[in-house]
């Protein structure tokens, strides 16, 4: 392993301060939890498979933003982004915040499918209870790497991607401490990463980097925006000043 790739690699080398970011955030969840009770839905026998569907006050259907929580497939669970839900739902969108099961003890291609299976027990509690518009997936670091697989796979029934301060490229993680409860080899890697997918079927994506992202967090963001429109998709590139790889979701 390489001291300089580790270092490339983590986030919070580059952070202000991760422990205070995460814990006001989880605060916040929290609150909007006790503002805004949701259904709290399970798919599978993972403990981590599950989510909390916010819906708005008033008649459906509404549009869904749905998303995926980062932490290196390793950490958090649902409940780290059910802080963002207040913003959507002052929109009139509901909001899913998705779980799934952690390395070691789950594979990222049972993530995906479990994130796959989170979305669709999401559409099927807001059809039930008035029905549902467009439908956004977003994720945060190794969750947009998650949101890429799901949406490869539901094609058209996702409208939108907003992919922020994501993994689009996971050869390189092989070489680093990211991998030690991975255990990737190069060509499950190089087959995980969105940037050496089919592009093409990708939704029109937002891709959102922080202006104190590490270098190897922001050339990643900027090489995917220039593989989606290359491939002919549609993809725009959002530098966010003042924030780093975990407040930036403060900035959404």
């Amino acid at each position: 392993m390489s001291d300089a790739l580790d270092r490339e690699y983590s986030p919070s080398h580059y952070a202000r301060d991760v422990a205070a970011t995460l814990a006001r955030q989880a605060a916040m969840g929290r609150q909007v939890v006790e503002r805004h009770a949701p259904c709290r839905l399970a798919y599978g026998d993972d403990p981590l498979a599950r989510l909390d569907l916010f819906v708005p006050r008033g008649d459906g259907p509404w549009p869904l933003m749905a998303f995926i929580h980062g932490g290196y497939w390793q950490e958090l669970d649902h409940t780290a982004t059910d802080f963002l839900a207040e913003r959507y739902l002052a929109r009139g969108m509901a909001f899913a915040s998705l779980g799934y099961g952690l390395a070691p003890a789950t594979s990222i291609e049972t993530m995906g499918e479990q994130c796959a299976r989170g979305l669709a027990e999401a559409r099927t509690a807001l059809d039930a209870r008035g029905g549902v518009d467009a439908v956004t997936l977003g994720g945060h670091s190794a969750g947009a790497q998650l949101a890429c697989r799901v949406a490869d796979e539901a094609g058209k029934d996702i409208d939108a991607l907003l992919l922020v301060s994501g993994v689009y490229d996971l050869t390189p993680l092989v070489d680093t401490y990211v991998n030690v409860p991975l255990s990737l080899d190069p060509a499950q890697a190089r087959a995980l990463s969105p940037l050496f997918g089919e592009l093409t079927g990708l939704p029109p994506s937002r891709v959102l980097i922080a202006e104190h992202d590490s270098p190897a967090f922001r050339r990643q963001g900027r090489d995917f925006v220039s593989a989606l429109n290359a491939a002919g998709g549609r993809a725009d590139l959002v530098d966010l000043p003042d924030c780093d790889h975990f407040d930036i979701l403060d900035h959404l």
